[in-house]
């Protein structure tokens, strides 16, 4: 059975998808509450950040090949985001294939199932969030996969075009026609509040923090 490829879908304006660049997970998980993926999905290498709008690929446990379609298809930006059928025990992705997808531009990996050369990717440092790590690798073979459909990915369905936000605290999928508001929002409450992570950096005192220093201010 051939391989189903559909058209993949741009709706969301590239502002507003550089706009959650400095957006946390947790930063949305303050305002809502669906589109997280299941915490088993972790990133692997730390100090993580991934934006874009998926393209989707389902692959049967047995495939192996069609990853290098995937790759091939998608653009620069993208977020591939694969669906395993629930098989975590054979691996799909390793570091050839992800030396392939840094060297397009492509932002970054999502499998509900298992990748391989752990540290290829993580010398590499191109986003890869998995649900187990493998030895064993899925095996080519004559198998029927779906690109650019809807699929489950970490209990979460996610259609193609849809936009992909991670760091090390998770994943969330937000629809296009919620990704303007849902940005806007998070802004207004978190606009005087400057990333925690780069004020450190900056050699700033957390004394100085906006937020502690307003808590503090009050006792």
């Amino acid at each position: 059975m051939p391989n189903v490829i559909r058209e993949h879908p741009r709706s969301i304006p590239q502002q507003i998808v550089d706009g959650y660049r400095d957006i946390g997970v947790g930063d949305i998980g303050h305002l809502q509450q669906w589109g997280f993926m299941s915490t088993a999905i972790r990133p692997v290498w730390r100090d993580i950040k991934l934006v874009g709008t998926a393209v989707t690929l389902r692959m049967p446990p047995t495939g192996g090949m069609t990853n290098r379609t995937i790759i091939e298809m998608a653009q620069r930006g993208d977020v591939i985001v694969m669906d395993r059928g629930g098989d975590t025990e054979m691996a799909c992705w390793g570091g050839f294939t992800t030396m392939l997808a840094k060297a397009k531009g492509i932002a970054g990996l999502i499998v509900d199932g298992a990748v391989t050369d752990t540290m290829e990717i993580t010398d590499l440092r191109w986003p890869v969030y998995s649900r187990s790590v493998s030895g064993l690798l899925a095996r080519n073979g004559e198998v029927s996969s779906e690109i650019n459909t809807t699929i489950s990915c970490g209990g979460v369905p996610v259609s193609p075009g849809d936009l992909i936000v991670a760091d090390d605290d998770g994943i969330v999928v937000i629809r296009p026609e919620d990704a303007a508001d849902l940005l806007q929002a998070v802004r207004e409450r978190f606009k005087n509040s400057p990333n925690i992570r780069q004020w450190l950096r900056d050699g700033k005192s957390i004394l100085d923090y906006p937020r502690i220093a307003d808590a503090l201010k009050q006792h």
